[in-house]
């Protein structure tokens, strides 16, 4: 499940207070938890493209699916797609795994006599167009009818929001226009360290030097 917005601005916010800082809008916090977030995933992508296992949490894979025709072998990546992770062709209600390469490497095997591609060897190759849109190009395509492509990818994560009223100058939470943290809670000691640094906080105590030895632990398994 995702991390309660709420619950992050309230442990931030405690140790800020510990921590003796100023004021920090809930603003800024929601800018640095985004940021935290996108930066862990990076990481993570990065460390994918070394290893090819992606063994994180659900919250960020996802799927989409595509009708293909003779005319439509090439067609647009969904609106939050980050990282392509495999694709998947039906062939006779099997879905079977086929193989995501660069565009050289792409033409190369759709245009070789030996290794075309077929319905039970799908490939696919994924660029920017003059037009500078994401787009994903299928192979083989079918002379007629359809075939129904799937590709499984690293989303971009909804941006947390902490939605709130100020009385008093108490700052309460709102849920009603809230957004939490797509992220699992087995994640999260590493995005608030992160979010801590970005936010210029000293590690003095034992909790915030604890979160920072998770991220340091996590950083050094990325680059690996």
């Amino acid at each position: 499940m995702a991390v309660s917005i709420n619950e992050a601005h309230q442990f931030i916010r405690g140790l800020l207070k510990k921590n003796k800082s100023g004021f920090v809008s809930p603003e800024d916090i929601d800018r640095y938890l985004n940021r935290a977030v996108n930066d862990w995933i990076s990481s993570a992508i990065a460390k994918y493209k070394k290893t090819k296992k992606f063994d994180y949490d659900h919250l960020l894979t996802k799927k989409a699916g595509f009708t293909v025709t003779s005319a439509t072998g090439t067609q647009d990546l969904p609106a939050d797609y980050v990282e392509a992770l495999t694709i998947y062709v039906q062939s006779n209600g099997v879905d079977v795994e086929g193989k995501i390469y660069n565009w050289d490497e792409f033409l190369e095997i759709k245009n070789s006599s030996i290794l075309a591609p077929d319905i039970d060897n799908p490939i696919a190759t994924i660029f920017i167009d003059s037009a500078g849109d994401d787009k994903i190009q299928f192979a083989p395509v079918p002379v007629s009818g359809s075939y129904t492509y799937t590709l499984l990818y690293v989303r971009k994560p909804t941006d947390c929001n902490f939605a709130y009223t100020v009385s008093n100058g108490n700052i309460t939470y709102n849920p009603t226009g809230s957004v939490d943290i797509s992220i699992s809670d087995r994640f999260i000691g590493d995005i608030y360290a992160r979010t801590l640094l970005y936010l210029g906080i000293t590690l003095e105590n034992p909790v915030l030097i604890q979160a920072e030895q998770i991220k340091d632990a996590n950083q050094r398994n990325d680059e690996q």
